[in-house]
């Protein structure tokens, strides 16, 4: 049942382990004061103890499934919403015994004036049932809060094996033999042709950007600017292989410039771009590289029109790690979209600016 489906199936487990043997001992204690006065309990108590542990249990259930929602909330979401769940729990069960005729107030308080009516044997249940749930509702927060942690601890691992990733599949990128061997080539023939200026100026981008790559921020993260500063260092080199070609054009506010993205983030996009758009036509393409804000999000895309969107789509390692990446920093508040438009391509990184991201990475 979608109801009773559980965000975390083995701490569901061992709750219930406990839930059932709490409710045990309480049954135990329930039956304790008649065996102890008469020797005996009646049958009919044993049915209304029972009926009162079936109801304790489905509100003990009621009340995990409350921790469960809370348990990645504030300190102060939990101590809400868990006490007050654990009151409600409390009045309900309380209510119940008072509706059954109220045995199991009088079990516990034979000595004293039992009240006959509902309203007070239910307050009188309510505070002598409270100390039931809250222990119960303590345990199913310690137990969600152990969970994330774990979590966390996992996430973090798997982060930093992410980000290592990512800065060697960049740096795979920027140094494969293909790449270095075509802009080589270029710079070449511009000495060749006794064109030394521009020659000079393009070994300049090039050590730039060999230069930053290797002294990426092991942190993971980088500026925005920075980020397009990189990007345009490579396109700049790229343009050489492929002349009028490739047009590159960068659009960002600069309200954006000084905010915080994840190394590389954008590298795997404009390589699919080159690789799928420019590369297999003789056509001129231009690769926009743009940035804008949309509420609290801040929106990446980098968009071709190299020709049909079936050639351009790619679905390798790039487009996967950045899509992984995004899941394990940001909680799944950041996605990677990517779509045919403008008779070819664009690729879309949504990333939230006010939240903090979920994990700090470390190399």
């Amino acid at each position: 049942m979608k109801f009773l489906s559980f965000t975390r199936p083995e701490i569901a487990r061992q709750a219930a382990k406990l839930t059932l043997g709490i409710w045990a001992f309480t049954f135990v204690l329930f039956l304790m004061p008649g065996l102890v006065a008469t020797g005996h309990v009646p049958n009919f108590v044993i049915g209304f103890i029972l009926a009162d542990i079936a109801v304790g249990i489905v509100l003990s259930v009621l009340l995990y499934m409350a921790a469960e929602r809370v348990a990645e909330a504030s300190l102060s979401t939990k101590v809400v919403v868990v006490s007050a769940c654990v009151c409600a729990a409390a009045f309900v069960f309380s209510l119940f015994d008072s509706l059954l005729g109220g045995e199991i107030i009088r079990i516990f308080m034979s000595a004293h004036r039992i009240p006959k009516d509902v309203v007070n044997m239910t307050v009188s249940n309510f505070i002598s049932f409270s100390w039931l749930y809250g222990l119960l509702g303590s345990v199913y927060v310690i137990l969600q809060a152990n969970a994330v942690m774990r979590e966390r601890d996992v996430q973090l691992m798997e982060a930093r094996a992410l980000a290592q990733t990512a800065q060697l599949t960049a740096l795979r990128l920027q140094l494969n033999p293909h790449f270095l061997f075509n802009t080589l080539n270029a710079i070449s023939s511009l000495i060749v042709t006794g064109r030394n200026r521009h020659g000079e100026a393009m070994l300049s981008k090039l050590c730039d950007f060999l230069r930053t790559a290797l002294a990426a921020d092991g942190t993971g993260s980088t500026t925005l600017g920075e980020e397009f500063e990189v990007l345009q260092t490579y396109l700049e080199i790229e343009s050489i292989r492929f002349g009028d070609r490739l047009t590159v054009d960068f659009e960002c506010p600069a309200e954006l410039m000084d905010l915080p993205v994840p190394n590389f983030i954008l590298q795997p996009l404009v390589e699919n771009a080159i690789k799928h758009a420019v590369a297999p036509t003789s056509k001129p393409v231009i690769i926009r590289v743009a940035a804008r804000r949309e509420g609290n999000d801040m929106v990446l895309s980098v968009s071709d029109n190299g020709g049909s969107p079936a050639n351009t789509g790619g679905t390798g390692v790039g487009l996967a790690n950045t899509r992984r990446r995004l899941e394990v920093e940001y909680g799944g508040k950041a996605r990677l979209e990517t779509m045919p438009h403008d008779q070819g391509f664009i690729a879309i990184i949504r990333l939230p600016i006010d939240a903090d991201r979920s994990l700090t990475l470390v190399a």
